[in-house]
């Protein structure tokens, strides 16, 4: 299809309409999450209803979105989708064995979580992992992309995202800055593994997600210390950027 002047005059301002719309979204729903949390009695170590909130903005900024560039991509065959997610996989045991040596013994899977058994707890988590990255690997990085290179939109996205967990804004400042380090660095790991249609590349994204979040969980927050929790995004993505090496070769 032929692309007219006005449609490509048109399109960096519906971009950044659906961007607004998707912080907007986000922002309100988060607000409304975190009312409602206390007053259903959810636990929040089992799940922490806030990681809802980018899908809901995604809801909000979708008719801007669907179908339409920088978000529609092309869909890969299932065997290209499968060596994604083994890349990905192997990320996520990087993450395991860095958290595991730094804490010096292997985690601990307990059979509880929140009150909960552990499978409900990994399942709510895998949901929360997925919401988040509908909303800022899918919408806001490629998003992004319609005016930045993959990897300035990659960075932009994590410190956004970094900086959506104010629930760690009272650590040291080192901490802190670990932490968003982390965040950079597990963006531009998925902007790299990731690969196929919308859907295709958010598979991808929440396995890796869910497997940080599950090597924090699984040995304790209050046992891991951020700098050891970006030492081990780094080993993943070190992970990730030889796997693309060897394919290259």
């Amino acid at each position: 299809m032929t692309t007219t002047p006005t449609q490509t005059t048109r399109a960096p301002a519906r971009v950044a309409t659906a961007l607004i719309v998707w912080f907007l979204g986000s922002a309100l729903g988060a607000g409304v999450l975190l009312a409602v949390q206390p007053m259903i009695g959810l636990d929040p170590e089992l799940f922490v209803l806030v990681m809802l909130a980018p899908a809901v903005g995604a809801a909000a900024a979708w008719p801007l979105i669907r179908g339409r560039e920088p978000w529609a991509t092309p869909s890969v065959s299932s065997q290209r989708l499968a060596t994604s997610l083994l890349v990905a996989l192997a990320v996520v045991v990087a993450y395991f064995v860095v958290v595991s040596v730094a804490r010096g013994s292997a985690p601990t899977v307990p059979s509880q979580v929140g009150g909960a058994p552990v499978a409900v707890f990994i399942l709510l988590q895998a949901l929360g992992a997925l919401t988040e990255e509908i909303g800022f690997r899918g919408v806001l990085l490629h998003g992004l992309q319609r005016w930045l290179s993959r990897p300035v939109s990659a960075i932009v996205t994590g410190v956004l995202f970094g900086l959506w967990h104010v629930q760690y804004y009272g650590l040291p400042l080192l901490q802190l800055a670990a932490f968003i380090l982390g965040a950079v660095v597990l963006t531009l790991t998925m902007a790299y593994v990731m690969t196929g249609s919308f859907w295709q590349r958010m598979a991808t994204c929440t396995l890796i997600h869910l497997g940080a979040n599950l090597a924090l969980a699984f040995v304790g927050d209050d046992k891991v210390q951020m700098t050891t929790f970006a030492a081990a995004i780094l080993a993943g993505g070190l992970v990730a950027a030889l796997f693309a090496y060897a394919r290259r070769h």
